[in-house]
């Protein structure tokens, strides 16, 4: 296999065959791409067949950019448009066998986390601990899927030292195929929480079963894993590699901590570290301990972790704090379910004299069975964390009776149109508001009204 120093590429001839065909072509592959957008020049596009967007229709838009080929569906008829063609069964099946293949070739260390909440987090923490330290290649964003997971191991530094990938859950046995596709060395399991119960309405039992298969591949060598964790006793007995325990609770745990001033307090076996670290949320604390371990593991002294901590940064809209006229938004509108929720409400800054906290909170989806009972716990907890409440989507409505059953001011909207509408004669300097709710309700793009 051959690889230039810079950057992953591998000659064209070498992918095909990996692929099972035959190329004559020797041009070096410098990129891979499954967006016509993002195609560059001398890349490899992968025309993924979809039910809305066929990659197939885009393939003259990629050879006018400059890609040297694409992998195509073998009944595909239409033009080359001067592209070298791979012809396969499936596209996607190519994609993940091309990234499996081209790992196996490696000698990179692969770190792997998953968890209901906390992966992109958790993946930033570790990235930022090891900057300097060695030669890594981390997942873009948030790409965790069938797609976006192989995606990004072929994007990676040929002579990358450690891969740190996150595996997402979107249906049944989705773990187990990306560990097939990326066996991890170290794997990481952050929280199981209620989120996908429309997948797996047997509750959170089936959810941690789901999770720990991330410990399942015999080259894992390592698991990490919280005591915390609902059903942590199936996750610490999955798989056949041994696991090291984290929890706030220091007994019969490998690693544990306690919260200062500005500061966590790790304790390793009999040695404690004080750290430098100020984060906004508890359950950060909880992430960045898992990246604290990834790396021990893979070697980084206590002395360099205490100089990299203060350097962590939370990736978007994860708690992130902008001031638009006088008004604090927390904008934690990435994602939502029943805990992060919780989490959120209960972590707000208190406003200035006069000011109140006011919640603007979108439904939480895929919740299955448990929708009701989860958005009534939220609304129980939000009557203690806020002072108003706009709630966005049907979901949304049993919160809202449960604040006019405490004659609390409490509003329910269709759309977020209606919302920012009332929002904007709601809110005043010294305010702050908190953005939290399902990604389809885009609660972000409200800053954009400030």
């Amino acid at each position: 296999m051959h690889y230039a120093r810079d950057m992953q590429s591998l000659y064209f001839s070498l992918l095909a065959k990996l692929l099972d065909t035959e190329s004559k072509c020797q041009t070096l592959v410098r990129g891979f791409a499954i967006d016509s957008r993002l195609v560059e020049e001398d890349s490899l596009f992968f025309a993924l067949p979809g039910e809305s967007v066929d990659g197939h229709d885009f393939l003259k838009e990629v050879a006018a950019k400059g890609a040297l080929g694409a992998v195509v569906q073998r009944s595909y008829d239409g033009e080359d448009f001067g592209l070298e063609l791979i012809r396969v069964d499936d596209v996607r099946e190519a994609l993940q066998k091309l990234a499996r293949k081209v790992l196996e070739k490696r000698k990179s260390q692969v770190v792997a986390i998953t968890g209901s909440m906390g992966k992109t987090t958790t993946k930033g923490f570790i990235t930022t601990l090891l900057e300097g330290s060695c030669h890594f290649y981390a997942s873009p964003k948030s790409y965790n899927s069938q797609v976006t997971l192989p995606l990004s191991i072929l994007n990676a530094e040929g002579d990358a030292e450690v891969l740190i990938l996150e595996m997402g859950m979107s249906e049944p046995g989705q773990i187990e195929k990306l560990v097939s596709i990326a066996p991890p060395d170290i794997a990481v399991l952050t929280t199981v929480a209620l989120q996908h119960m429309d997948l797996f309405p047997e509750g959170l039992l089936a959810i941690c079963e789901e999770k720990s298969a991330i410990f399942s591949h015999p080259r894992t060598k390592v698991g990490i894993v919280s005591r915390d964790i609902p059903h942590f006793a199936h996750a610490e007995t999955a798989g056949n590699c041994p696991k090291t325990t984290f929890s706030k609770n220091p007994r019969g745990a490998d690693y544990s901590y306690q919260l200062g001033k500005d500061k966590i307090t790790v304790t390793e076996g009999k040695t404690a570290i004080d750290i430098p670290l100020a984060l906004p949320m508890a359950h950060h604390y909880h992430n960045f301990v898992a990246a604290v371990i990834v790396a021990r593991k893979l070697g980084l002294p206590w002395e360099v972790i205490c100089q990299r901590a203060p350097l962590v940064q939370l990736p978007p809209m994860r708690f992130e704090k902008v001031e638009r006229e006088g008004i604090v938004f927390i904008n934690d509108a990435y994602n939502a379910n029943p805990e992060a929720m919780r989490a959120a409400l209960h972590s707000l800054p208190e406003p200035k004299k006069g000011g109140k906290r006011i919640g603007v909170i979108g439904g939480m989806n895929a919740l299955g069975r448990f929708s009701e009972e989860g958005h009534k716990m939220v609304g129980q907890e939000s009557l203690h964390a806020l002072d108003v409440l706009l709630c966005l989507g049907e979901q949304c409505l049993v919160m809202k009776e449960i604040w006019d059953r405490a004659k609390r001011p409490a509003f329910h909207f269709a759309t977020r149109e209606e919302l920012e509408q009332h929002l904007k004669g709601c809110a005043a300097p010294g305010d702050v508001v908190l953005l939290k709710g399902a990604r389809a309700h885009a609660l972000d793009e409200i800053l954009n009204q400030y």
